[in-house]
């Protein structure tokens, strides 16, 4: 398990789109953001795999 965390929700945005690929992958990731604030006060991402199941997750055309 990886957390992340952030000094700022702008810090966090920014390594976020640094990160993904996609915009579905940037969603999920900005709502774990979201909701880890609101119950701790705190940005961060916990990573236990997310990222990887996310992009997993995208379609390949």
């Amino acid at each position: 398990m990886k957390k992340i965390k952030f000094d700022s929700r702008l810090e966090a945005i920014d390594w976020i789109a640094q990160q993904v690929e996609e915009e579905g992958q940037f969603e999920v990731l900005r709502e774990q953001l979201n909701f880890n604030f609101i119950y701790t006060e705190t940005y961060y991402l916990d990573l236990k795999g997310e990222l990887e199941e996310v992009v997993l997750l995208r379609d390949e055309k």
